[in-house]
């Protein structure tokens, strides 16, 4: 089905892929510097190896990591969620939110010592454009064209309004044109950047390190090595923390008391940007009718299960959207745990014990496999017949893409760029990832996106978070919050969007 305006498909790649980019990549932020890990270097665990250090090729949180310290983009995301300047010193946009104009910084230079300039700019956005096979390329599908006015003015002319614009173009790592057109599949494997680290070897299956770049135009990075190790197994991640191989690391929820014993880690929350809910295909049978999946969202005791089962590590919601992303209402509640009223909806609706899929991806997400146990005892509690329908995270992603979940399903979605229009547009819009149709959401998604004044397009996403609550089309569960063990008296704030940025 078309859409009112083209749908960004920047959405598949960090923000959408909840198990294979979520999985749980780390995050991480600012560092004070107060504390220095063993000889000015610093050892960091991600939970999956890239498959390229081409940005154009690979758009997952593991790979990102790497690319936010190597690269720059034109601007930033803070760790408060606001965007800030990177490449260029400032921004602007005509009042039909069409054209981008982006002034570059004079003194940015590459790490083999070429002025970085509004040509290399321009080449990264039309090579990434040109190429059907880059990952990349769905950052940029609002762009009609681009073109460079001055050595430090480029401008951007879009095929529709675009108010976060802004924030899209932080997922562009900026490309050397005379470097990258040289030999560009040497540079999926030794890649040149802009930014505070550069790339000193990739060992596969092992990891990749990264030395300071001294040359680096802007806040000095925070230590002198970096070493991104790969270690998917979160218990190997534990014991690597607590023997002393690991800085730095993801933690899983069964993990965290027993590192947290541990005299040499300390423990470090960050609430996150990422939303884990409960979706349904209400196409067709019993979860068409909105008193059953009212009924499904009453069900669910959401605060045992954060107690319970997440060691308090969630916070239970009302919204597709977390707190740090742009469009959040804070007026709309977490449903209160109410059995009663849930068995009595369903009997109302004449529900008549049908089985309910429940679909959930098999690894990915915080304590999956629990807590699809969970809200499958608490919707059997009350009425439901349910039927789990344990996938491989690959697979089932494929299959949340295409619209092919049977019944209700557990996913997560995290926005890179911390706006609202991101989960909101691919969730709830007619001919996205939801099984419904509602003209006002369409309405309001078309107008949002064009509106210029800030505040005005806030309500505007508060009051589709408020019609998706109305009509129950999902059931948001929680806030995730990543939980990471550090070096003991390593001074270090994690970030809510899944990045290690170390300057």
């Amino acid at each position: 089905m078309s859409h009112p305006h083209p749908l960004p498909r920047w959405i598949l790649a960090p923000a959408a892929l909840a198990v294979s980019a979520l999985a749980l990549s780390g995050c991480t932020g600012g560092f004070e510097q107060t504390a220095t890990a063993k000889d000015d270097s610093i050892v960091v665990a991600l939970t999956g190896e890239p498959s390229s250090l081409d940005p154009l090729f690979d758009t997952n949180l593991n790979a990102l990591n790497i690319f936010y310290d190597v690269f720059n983009q034109l601007t930033t995301i803070d760790d408060k969620g606001n965007v800030v300047p990177s490449l260029a010193t400032e921004w602007s946009a005509d009042e039909a939110l069409t054209t981008w104009t982006f002034t570059l910084r004079d003194d940015a230079t590459f790490q083999d010592g070429s002025p970085v300039t509004a040509s290399d700019v321009v080449f990264t956005y039309e090579t990434t454009m040109a190429n059907p096979q880059a990952n990349l390329a769905g950052y940029m599908t609002t762009i009609d064209s681009v073109e460079a006015t001055s050595d430090t003015e480029v401008v951007f002319h879009l095929n529709t309004p675009y108010a976060p614009f802004d924030r899209q173009v932080t997922l562009v790592p900026i490309l050397p044109k005379a470097v990258y057109e040289a030999d560009p599949k040497g540079f999926a494997s030794a890649p040149i950047g802009s930014g505070p680290y550069e790339v000193e070897k990739w060992q596969k299956g092992d990891s990749i390190v990264l030395t300071r770049n001294d040359d680096y135009f802007g806040e000095a990075g925070d230590y002198e090595r970096i070493e991104f190790r790969f270690v998917l197994d979160e218990t190997t991640r534990a014991n690597s923390l607590q023997s002393g191989d690991l800085d730095i690391a993801l933690l899983g929820a069964s993990q965290v008391e027993a590192v947290r014993r541990a005299d040499n880690v300390d423990i470090v929350d960050q609430q996150s940007n990422r939303v884990l809910y409960l979706g349904f295909n209400g196409s067709a049978g019993p979860l068409a009718d909105q008193d059953v999946r009212k009924a499904a969202d009453l069900a669910i005791d959401r605060t045992a299960i954060s107690d319970d089962l997440m060691n308090g590590a969630v916070e239970p919601t009302g919204q597709l959207v977390a707190k740090v992303t742009f469009g959040y209402n804070d007026a709309i509640p977490a449903t209160t745990y109410d059995p009663e009223a849930a068995t009595e909806l369903l009997e109302k609706s004449g529900y008549d014990g049908t089985p309910i899929v429940l679909s959930y991806p098999t690894t990915g997400l915080p304590q999956i496999d629990q807590l699809a146990q969970a809200t499958a005892g608490y919707l059997e509690k009350v009425g439901f017949t349910v039927d789990l329908d344990g996938q491989e995270a690959g697979t089932y992603s494929s299959n949340w893409f295409a619209g092919q979940l049977p019944g209700a399903f557990i996913y997560a979605f995290a926005p890179s760029v911390m706006d609202a229009d991101l989960p909101l547009g691919m969730l709830t819009r007619t001919g996205g990832q939801g099984y419904f149709s509602n003209s006002e959401i369409d309405d309001l998604l078309v107008k949002e996106i064009a509106e210029p004044d800030a505040d005005t397009r806030a309500e505007m996403l508060g009051r589709i978070s408020e019609i998706v609550a109305e009509n129950t089309y999902y059931s948001p569960l929680f806030i995730d919050t990543y939980t990471y063990g550090s070096a003991a008296g390593l001074s270090w704030t994690p970030r809510p969007d899944g990045f290690f940025i170390f300057n």
